[in-house]
């Protein structure tokens, strides 16, 4: 920005970021009104809270809810602590980069591909159900049974392992090695050497990859939909399916007032986990 305001007027600048501006506008502020204001009103008239008082008592709502809860319970600490171990063991490593791009890969796989693959794999008469009857065992239909909950959360951990892992790796690059050095020379144990010094200058980085393992939890609905359809078992009928069928159905204020909340629910995790590492960061520091 400095450097532009040494060659350009300051109204030149602007006029290099209103493109950017006017797409924020159009894509992100105007549809967050007016997506507020359909939340507020039924048949054009202001109705207040009373949508969101019939969405909060709505059955397949709250259903979706428990679903989607326990869907990020299970696979965003499970993502974590997979790439966690993984970025500790590619510390070090000279095929480091290699490993990288080979997490990477899933990102950049389109996802009718990766929707293929977990087929070929649990579909009714995939791989999987046929090593069973070889082996002299019944098929199961994953997609059917409570198995589709195990495998919504190994195509998220499929899909995200790589980012986290990323962001994990760049976060140790950050911790001075001599602390390393120092803390051994104090006789210091690898617990207590992981506690005060990988913990502490991984804090920051395990605050954003929670985070981000969250809204890339929202973000794996397309590859669920396609694998398991729009009406899925019942453990994994999440929220996303459950806005998905109201727009289908037109329903602008149930759509609207589920997309409120949720919106609101994220910033306020955003809020709570951002003030919390700072606290944690600073009680440590």
């Amino acid at each position: 920005m400095s450097t532009l305001k040494k060659y350009l007027p300051r109204n030149r600048i602007w006029l290099f970021l209103l493109p950017s501006f006017i797409g924020m506008l159009i894509f992100f502020f105007i549809p967050a009104f007016v997506s507020l204001y359909h939340s507020l009103t039924f048949g054009g008239s202001f109705v207040w809270l009373r949508n969101f008082q019939n969405t909060l008592e709505n059955f397949v709502f709250r259903l979706a809810v428990n679903n989607t809860m326990l869907f990020i319970a299970l696979s965003v600490p499970l993502n974590m602590i997979i790439a966690f171990l993984l970025a500790a063991l590619l510390e070090g490593l000279k095929q480091k980069k290699f490993f990288l791009v080979l997490f990477m890969l899933p990102l950049v796989i389109p996802s009718g591909s990766v929707v293929f693959f977990w087929q070929s794999l649990f579909a009714d008469n995939g791989y999987i159900n046929r090593i069973l009857l070889l082996n002299g065992y019944d098929t199961v239909l994953w997609f059917a049974s409570d198995w589709a909950l195990p495998i919504a959360i190994l195509v998220f951990i499929f899909k995200n392992i790589g980012f986290s892992l990323v962001l994990f790796v760049t976060g140790y690059q950050f911790i001075p090695k001599e602390y390393y050095e120092i803390a051994r020379i104090d006789g210091a144990s690898s617990f207590q050497i992981f506690r005060t010094v990988t913990a502490v200058y991984m804090m920051p980085t395990t605050f954003l990859v929670f985070m981000m393992s969250i809204i890339n939890s929202f973000r794996i609905f397309r590859e669920i939909y396609l694998l398991l359809g729009r009406y899925p078992n019942r453990s994994v009928f999440m929220l996303q399916h459950f806005m998905n069928n109201q727009f289908a159905a037109a329903n602008m204020q149930t759509l609207s007032t589920t997309a409120t909340l949720l919106s609101f629910a994220i910033m306020l995790l955003a809020i709570v986990c951002y003030t919390l590492q700072r606290r944690l960061t600073d009680s440590y520091s």
